[in-house]
């Protein structure tokens, strides 16, 4: 950016043709014949008459010699160039000598010689002359090779229409003569700075070498291009890269006004209808559509859609802004969005489609109120800033998109898809009250009405399991020490010796029995303390049982410093249970969302269990019914007695074989649930609705009433109900997998157990068949219909 100097000198400018004619000369004596032909007689003319040759003080003295110059300036302006804008101006000074007739009417000053440059760009001007006469300057007295021509840019109001035109200004100084204005001043040994070795930049070279030491005499040549299209193109282009997602009233008023001096036309009003969508919700927030015209009629929402899908169709399979050059109730009742503009005032149109690979994000619309004010070559005015609307409204979009995103993962958590439109309208909602400047707080996200679904697959008996494998591992390594000791004692009587041995004894008899977490804790403080210190010690000082010390420490885990081959096996085979069971759930739960779309979340425990929720709340874009409720839950029972088969199939190759059990607890009461920002999570809302809850915390143990029997069972699936209508439903469906020949015949009916704040629970359960497993998968899928 150029520097900014709050005061410019005043120049010593003088007139002068003397530097032209000289230049004119130079080129006829090198012998230039067509230069001889056109220009010797103006040369031999001007050397005639002294008061031209000189310097001119009084423009009056020019008047008799209007043609003679004329000719001259031929030289540098040919007759091709009459339609344009030129002139020649005193040495770096806004006063015109001579101007061509479009240069007078636009840039000078009514019965003046004064040339128009008004506001900030004069500054500009005056700098970039600055530059340009300490140029002079280098290149005669400093050997420097500074440029003979400069340019600027600055607008100019039309006074007919009251808009902006740009101009370019190119300065041409090479008919300029520099010398001092009196004695010759002392100059520097070095304009260069010694920090950096550049050249000093115009201010510090003002205080080096002032310029009231130098006259400047001859004359400016002015060359003036219209620019206006490729300077608001530009101005646009950073108003609008600029935006941080939403422009402010201030901005898009400086886009209007620049879009009105692009086409030419004073009186327009520009709209940008934006068509976002996040997780396939349409954004209708006052932020986003303050600028749309064509939302300016509609008052809901629902029109708003209906009115976007509308256009997306318009536009579907052209990219070109489309001319309605007058709009009335006639023609607007032909197209649907013309009405809308119609109504909002528009009565003349250019609609530009903004595409971003084919997708619609908007449209950008200029409108008149004057019938048939906007015509077809408007539009190709206007064509080269469709491409800087669409590229920032593709930026806005990305940004509110990122927006909601941190914000959803700030407030919330990954969420699903089903849900995930949830949180971003809740997101929208935040940052539309921020950009408001409101108090923004995060609304609570609920969805009423939601039927819940529950199914558990517990690995049985896995706490015993674990229990059973590190009491194999314990008792193990404690023979294995038990054997070092006895080898050590034959070669050596050591009083700690007898006392690990009889320790160890001590710890294998009360491991035989039932593993207690003290005794565990215990054992493994001596194994890895005082046993790990003596063991030590023995290896480094008594070779005779240094081989067995070696294989003590052999069969130890690297990194855990204990034996742990029989937990190995039980944690990998339940790693192996719980990746296969999510794997497939997964793969199942995709297939479930087609059928309805609704919230699913499951937990790796010592298996897998999970929660759904569907309802209209969930998916309000689709309407409910209650066979997608009935779907869900044969989904449910189905995906369960699968997941058996899965299991049992991997018992052949598990180290440890584990078998599993399957529940379902059967709800047919709506409930409220509500995402608790703190747990990051959903949960049941309302006193009304924890009964639910405790009664799936609480029945995954439970027993049948007066026995000692688990509900839950390897090769059952069990359904836990509290109405006889629950169960009248789950009935049917188990009749219809064993006509599948997923379950076996038979269904018992069970009486259960009171729990802790829980009584008249019942239960079905149903054997599950394994013999034909590959065929009846195939059998029944998501998609087949409940039985009736």
């Amino acid at each position: 950016m150029p520097e900014q100097h709050d005061t410019i000198p005043e120049f010593n400018s003088l007139l002068s043709f003397r530097p032209l004619v000289n230049a004119l000369k130079k080129n006829i004596e090198e012998g230039n014949p067509g230069m001889q032909k056109l220009y010797g007689h103006v040369v031999r003319e001007m050397e005639s008459h002294p008061g031209l040759m000189g310097t001119i003080h009084d423009l009056s003295l020019l008047d008799p010699y209007h043609e003679l110059i004329g000719e001259l300036l031929s030289a540098v302006f040919p007759p091709t160039t009459a339609n344009y804008m030129y002139g020649i101006s005193y040495p770096f000074r806004n006063l015109a000598v001579y101007a061509s007739p479009l240069f007078k009417k636009i840039l000078v000053k009514k019965d003046t010689n004064e040339i128009l440059v008004a506001g900030g760009p004069a500054g500009t001007l005056q700098n970039q002359r600055l530059q340009f006469a300490y140029g002079l300057i280098l290149n005669k007295y400093f050997g420097f090779n500074s440029p003979e021509n400069s340019r600027v840019v600055y607008p100019v109001t039309d006074e007919e229409t009251g808009l902006d035109r740009y101009m370019e200004m190119r300065l041409d100084g090479r008919f300029i003569d520099v010398f001092p204005a009196g004695e010759m001043p002392i100059l520097p040994e070095s304009l260069l700075d010694p920090a950096t070795n550049r050249l000093f930049t115009p201010g510090e070279l003002m205080q080096r070498l002032p310029l009231n030491q130098f006259v400047f005499e001859g004359l400016t040549v002015l060359r003036i291009n219209d620019v206006t299209e490729q300077a608001v193109i530009a101005e646009m282009k950073n108003c609008l890269l600029d935006f941080n997602g939403l422009p402010g009233t201030e901005s898009y008023s400086g886009l209007e006004k620049q879009i009105q001096n692009l086409i030419g036309l004073k009186d327009l009003t520009i709209g940008v209808t934006p068509f976002f969508r996040i997780q396939g919700h349409y954004i209708y927030s006052e932020p986003h559509n303050r600028h749309s015209l064509l939302f300016r009629s509609c008052d809901s929402a629902a029109e708003k859609e209906e009115i976007s899908d509308y256009c997306k169709i318009l536009f579907r399979d052209t990219n070109q802004p489309v001319l309605y050059p007058v709009l009335n109730e006639k023609t607007s009742g032909d197209i649907q969005c013309l009405l809308n503009y119609y109504r909002a005032g528009s009565r003349s149109i250019i609609l530009c489609p903004l595409k971003q690979d084919q997708e619609l994000l908007g449209l950008l619309e200029i409108s008149s109120r004057e019938p048939g004010c906007l015509l077809p070559y408007h539009i190709s005015k206007i064509e080269a800033a469709v491409p800087l609307f669409t590229l920032s409204l593709g930026k806005s979009l990305e940004q509110l998109n990122s927006e909601v995103e941190t914000l959803i993962k700030e407030k919330f958590t990954a969420v699903q898809p089903a849900v995930e439109w949830k949180f971003t309208e809740a997101s929208l909602n935040y940052l539309v009250s921020h950009y408001q400047q409101k108090e923004s707080r995060m609304e609570r996200i609920v969805f009423d009405h939601v039927y819940p679904l529950y199914g558990a697959i517990d690995v049985r008996n896995s706490s015993l399991s674990r229990s059973r494998a590190v009491q194999a591992d314990l008792l193990e390594q404690l023979k294995l020490a038990a054997a070092v000791i006895s080898k050590a004692q034959e070669a050596m009587s050591f009083p700690q010796l007898q006392e690990i041995e009889i320790r160890i004894n001590r710890y294998i008899q009360a491991l035989t029995d039932t593993l207690h977490s003290g005794a565990e804790m215990a054992v493994y403080d001596f194994l890895q303390g005082q046993t790990l210190a003596v063991f030590n010690h023995l290896r480094e000082t008594e070779p005779h049982v240094k081989k067995e010390i070696e294989a003590y420490f052999a069969s130890l885990d690297p990194q855990r410093k204990i034996l742990y081959r029989h937990r190995k096996e039980y944690e990998q085979s339940l790693s192996r249970i719980n990746e296969t069971l999510a794997q497939f759930i997964d793969r199942e739960q995709l297939a479930a969302q087609k059928v309805y779309p609704h919230y699913f979340e499951r937990f790796i425990t010592d298996g897998l269990e999970f929660n759904m929720f569907i309802g209209q709340s969930i998916s309000p874009r689709k309407k409910f019914d209650g066979i997608y409720l009935q779907n869900l839950k044969m989904w449910q029972l189905t995906v369960l007695v699968k997941a058996a088969r899965v299991t049992r199939q991997l018992e052949s190759g598990l180290s440890l074989p584990l078998q599993t059990t399957q529940l379902i607890l059967a709800s047919n009461q709506p409930l409220c649930i509500c995402f608790r920002t703190e747990e990051r999570k959903f949960d049941v809302d309302g006193v009304g609705n924890t009964r639910y809850e405790i009664i799936k915390k609480r029945i995954d143990k439970v027993h049948i009433r007066e026995t000692q029997e688990r509900l839950t069972q390897p090769g059952m699936i069990a359904i836990v109900y509290t109405q006889a209508k629950e169960a009248a439903e789950y009935r049917e469906y188990i009749e219809f997998l064993q006509e599948k020949k997923l379950l076996k015949p038979g269904i018992e009916t069970l009486d259960l157990e009171e729990l802790q704040g829980v009584s008249g629970l019942k239960a079905l359960r149903a054997a599950i068949c394994f013999e034909e497993a590959a065929a009846a998968d195939k059998t029944v899928s998501v998609s087949a219909s409940a039985p009736a």
